[in-house]
């Protein structure tokens, strides 16, 4: 073992420092070559032919150097450094074509890297929380296979009965108008049970999370900031702790500030505040109503608890709960699914088919690239005719043209990395809005590295099949025809011809599934909404919950707020609507 590591250190200074290795080698044999000769005066030589026979006895001095450099060093590094420069010099002579190359590669590169990015994040990437894979969405389902929520009492029964799970939190979200710092503005709401974050495993940094009794009926009404909120409107002031903001009129006291990253999956739109069940003036109310299934549901399974008991334990509350409450809870079971496969499911297949898609722009990218790289083969036959005449193996041959298509691989692949980072910050803009973004849609480092990988499958596969064409080319016929389409044999001119196809092919495959897609655009645009949308205007009102909680009230607000446009000159019409939920549509009845 000591030997190998002194073996492999030597080998590492020959490569380093080649010089001095060739210098001190130098040295020695100029000592040995001194000793011979000696040798030889004292058996009776003159100095001439004693200097002769020590020069023949010791070999030649340039094979002699060359076998050490093999023995001292990195050989196949240094090969490898030599022709890497002789390929730059290679592709700086043609620049047209070195430029076309490597656009073509970027291309196709950066279009399956920044797909990839999306995929990644979303199905490949385990969701930022401490062990992610114990999280599990909690449903209940009716008989026709619907996923529906937990009702509050639903779920503290299944809390107190359920010993699979160490945590269990809810969420609901809507929004409450923020006064009182400057301008109302209208906050996104998570309305959520108190054990939320500690199912989650994250902590505030400023501040404290909920406490239990937070949740209770007739607590103080507080409020959890996240970090963009804090930042942005309250210009990060860590005296916010304790201070009071105004939540549609109510006022509630700001205990803790969550970090940016963290948000409930379920929700599509980011968090901005977060605040207890019961101090919520439009969710507070349906915490005693069983029949409701309106709250989502998130578990975090006990490690070393099976997925086959978490289902019995969850059969057996089932079955409890149609008992005691038969009205609201026959024709339900409860579920559980990977929380990732939840929030992602959906989407799974539509990403697989748009990477699929970008991989056939990839594979037109290297076809086009092998037909590029084929016909500079032909016109630099001669040469490579040359150089097999003078003793270069055939493997020698392969593996410097490879280099220079590794070259090309690699300056499309920045390139390619730079089109990507654009292309992802598209792409997570174009995102359906209810596509929760959990992990960031970003180029990092795994991404890197699959743009790297995808570099090197690229180059290799354009370039390998010109090089093995090119090696074994037929070396009188290249000698004495020379270079250009003279030199060019059948064999290469058939390989072209297939590339050429196969891009028809797959551009003909590409060309009908955009047509498709676009024709379908175009419907979806045309579809007639029923009434003339020219010269309308929407406008949106959030109303306070704690002043308008009735819906006569809501009726009287609509009639003044209509009578007041009614007035304005120039308004032809108004009206009025309103969406209600299933539990507000249970109260109006």
């Amino acid at each position: 073992m000591l030997a190998a590591i002194k073996s492999f250190a030597s080998r590492i200074r020959g490569a380093v420092s080649p010089r001095q290795i060739d210098q001190d080698f130098r040295t020695e044999l100029d000592a040995h070559l001194d000793l011979l000769i000696d040798d030889n005066i004292r058996r009776g030589m003159n100095l001439e032919n004693a200097r002769r026979e020590a020069r023949l006895r010791l070999g030649g001095v340039t094979q002699l150097t060359e076998t050490n450099r093999e023995l001292r060093g990195l050989p196949f590094f240094e090969t490898l450094a030599q022709d890497l420069r002789f390929a730059v010099r290679t592709l700086r002579k043609n620049p047209g074509f070195t430029t076309i190359a490597v656009l073509t590669l970027a291309l196709g590169i950066g279009a399956n890297t920044a797909i990839f990015s999306v995929v990644y994040a979303t199905l490949l990437k385990p969701l930022p929380y401490p062990h992610s894979e114990q999280l599990f969405n909690v449903f209940q389902q009716t008989q026709a296979g619907q996923a529906t929520g937990f009702s509050y009492l639903n779920l503290e029964d299944l809390r107190r009965q359920s010993s699979a799970f160490s945590d269990l939190a809810a969420a609901q979200a809507h929004q409450l108008t923020l006064t009182g710092r400057g301008e109302p503005f209208v906050v996104n709401t998570s309305v959520v049970t108190t054990p939320l974050f500690s199912t989650f495993q994250v902590q505030p940094i400023v501040g404290r999370a909920f406490y239990e009794e937070d949740g209770k009926p007739g607590a103080a009404r507080v409020v959890i900031l996240s970090e963009n909120l804090w930042r942005g409107m309250f210009a990060a002031d860590p005296g916010i702790i304790g201070s009071s903001v105004n939540l549609d009129r109510e006022s509630f006291t700001v205990v803790g500030v969550m970090p940016s990253a963290f948000r409930f999956p379920q929700i599509a739109q980011p968090d901005q505040i977060w605040i207890p069940l019961p101090a919520d003036p439009l969710f507070g109310p349906w915490m005693a109503r069983r029949g409701g299934h309106w709250l989502q549901v998130v578990g975090r399974v006990k490690s070393g608890v099976s997925m086959g008991q978490v289902k019995i334990e969850l059969d057996a509350i089932n079955s409890i709960l149609a008992a005691q409450v038969p009205a609201e809870n026959t024709g339900f079971v409860i579920r559980t699914a990977a929380l990732q496969k939840v929030l992602f499911g959906n989407v799974r297949l539509a990403l697989m088919v748009l990477l699929g898609a970008v991989a056939l722009v990839l594979l037109i990218a290297c076809a086009n690239i092998a037909n590029l790289l084929l016909a500079r083969a032909t016109s630099r036959a001669r040469e490579i005719a040359v150089r097999a005449t003078l003793g270069a193996a055939r493997v020698r041959i392969v593996r410097q043209l490879l280099s220079e298509t590794a070259l090309l691989g690699l300056l499309g692949g920045i390139v390619g990395v730079a089109i990507a980072y654009w292309g992802a910050r598209t792409l997570a803009a174009l995102l359906p809005p209810d596509l929760p973004q959990v992990n960031p849609i970003r180029v990092d480092y795994f991404v890197l590295a699959f743009a790297l990988l995808l570099s090197l499958l690229a180059s290799a596969g354009s370039g390998l099949a010109p090089a093995l064409f090119a090696a074994n080319s037929n070396l009188q016929a290249s000698l004495r025809e020379g270079g250009g389409r003279a030199g060019e044999s059948g064999r290469s001119r058939r390989l072209r011809g297939f590339l050429a196809a196969a891009e028809m092919a797959l551009a003909m495959v590409l060309l009908v599934a955009a047509g498709l897609l676009i024709r379908s655009f175009n419907k979806l645009i045309d579809v007639n909404p029923g009434f003339n949308v020219e010269q309308m205007m929407k406008a949106e009102i959030s109303l306070p919950r704690a002043q308008y909680s009735t819906p006569q009230q809501w009726l009287s607000f609509s009639d003044r707020l209509l009578a007041r446009l009614h007035a304005e000159l120039g308004l032809r019409q108004a009206a009025v609507a309103s969406r209600v939920s299933p539990c507000e549509a249970q109260s109006m009845a």
